[in-house]
């Protein structure tokens, strides 16, 4: 049987400009579950206001947190607060669709 895992898209808030990367992103997400990709529009610097990144988790609690990161010398406060509600539904299946077996039966473990 397979381990229970939801994905959550997470807006990341705080994050200074020069720190903007997907290698900080990842660093950011990294106590909330496991880094699965970020959205284009934070990669291509289209806002700077938040940066969206998608994790895997096996917690049901919604996250909100806060973290702190030492950038270039400087202590930042980073909030980190998944997105729920309006978005629920939106890429949280983390199976690969195999042509032969469909993502449920792999969830049920009946195949």
């Amino acid at each position: 049987m397979l381990p229970f895992k939801r994905g959550a898209w997470l807006r990341v808030y705080g994050i200074p400009l020069h720190a903007w990367n997907e290698g900080f992103f990842k660093l950011c997400g990294f106590e909330c579950g496991r880094y699965l990709r970020s959205d284009n529009a934070s990669l291509a610097r289209e806002r700077f206001d938040y940066a969206r990144i998608l994790i895997s988790t096996t917690s049901l609690e919604v996250v909100n947190v806060t973290e702190k990161f030492l950038v270039d010398g400087v202590m930042v406060e980073i909030k980190i607060v998944e997105e729920w509600g309006f978005n629920m539904g939106d890429d949280t299946c983390l199976f690969e669709n195999d042509a032969n077996t469909c993502w449920l039966t792999k969830l049920l473990g009946i195949w």
